[in-house]
């Protein structure tokens, strides 16, 4: 599903949340330029009390998972794999959610890295296309004085949000923002990274949550589609439906999230996110009634 890590699966008697989730949402909350030292695009500090929102943040998860926690989530997905039933699908993801992770808002908060990373990539963006900040405009400065191709800068924005961490996480969240960069390229091959209209950071946030989201059901769940035997034709195709069930969910959530908060600040789309993913993960608990 986008990553390249193989993996079974988190083992028995571990915490909901691994021990590296909160020093990683602080590294990705803070590390690049992209952050601008907390400024809008007008170039103003933010009022503290006008970029609060409604939610409230993901603390770490000590409680002990229950044991065979993904059994019922593997055995849908598996379904899914050899006959591509998409109730199965959106029944395996209900499993991971419910019983997995133990309800949708701690599954959303197992993806707070992906959002938190995610928040950093809008701050970026904003303040490469305002043109305000003097540290992202000395970097873009010095980027574009190689004439890289539009690739190049691709790879260059990822490299800033997301650093060179080694982790499972990390490792994921670059492979989804960069693959949500070329999904938008290829709709847009005049897209212009460093001066993205608000649509098309909407966009590229909707197809990088669905990639995020795709991954961490293969890390958490394991990688059923090769003990299944499917052919590599039918591995894409598989793996081509699964993003694009995850992202119908996730683009309805926000898309209507946006009506109520059309030019949300970095922390505001950070809770956005959060909020989606929580109401995408309970309409899939929605198919086991």
């Amino acid at each position: 599903m986008g990553t390249s890590t193989s993996s079974s699966g988190p083992g028995s008697s571990v915490p909901f949340d691994p021990p590296w989730l909160e020093p990683l949402q602080t590294e990705l909350g803070g590390g690049g330029t992209g952050v601008g030292g907390g400024e809008t695009e007008g170039g103003e500090e933010p009022n503290s009390s006008e970029s609060q929102n409604d939610f409230e943040p993901h603390q770490p998860d000590t409680l002990i998972a229950p044991p065979r926690r993904f059994a019922p989530a593997r055995r849908e997905l598996g379904g899914f794999a050899r006959t591509g039933d998409g109730r199965a699908f959106r029944r395996a993801v209900g499993h991971y959610s419910r019983t997995g992770m133990g309800g949708a808002r701690r599954a959303a908060g197992r993806m707070r890295a992906a959002t938190v990373a995610a928040g950093g990539l809008v701050s970026f963006l904003q303040a490469a296309r305002a043109g305000t900040d003097g540290a992202v405009r000395d970097w873009i400065q010095a980027l574009t004085a190689t004439a890289p191709s539009v690739r190049e800068v691709i790879d260059a924005i990822v490299r800033e949000v997301v650093g060179a961490g080694g982790t499972v996480d990390e490792d994921s969240i670059r492979d989804s923002m960069s693959q949500a960069f070329s999904e938008l390229l290829e709709l847009q091959p005049d897209i212009n990274p460093l001066n993205m209209s608000d649509d098309n950071i909407w966009s590229l946030v909707e197809e990088y949550l669905a990639v995020e989201a795709c991954n961490r059901l293969q890390i958490d769940i394991g990688q059923l589609f090769e003990s299944a035997r499917l052919s590599p034709i039918e591995v894409v195709r598989r793996t081509d439906d699964i993003r694009e069930y995850m992202k119908a969910e996730i683009s309805a959530q926000l898309e209507s999230l946006r009506l109520d908060q059309p030019s949300p600040n970095p922390n505001e789309f950070e809770g956005i996110m959060q909020k989606a993913l929580t109401n995408t993960f309970l309409v899939f608990e929605g198919e086991l009634q």
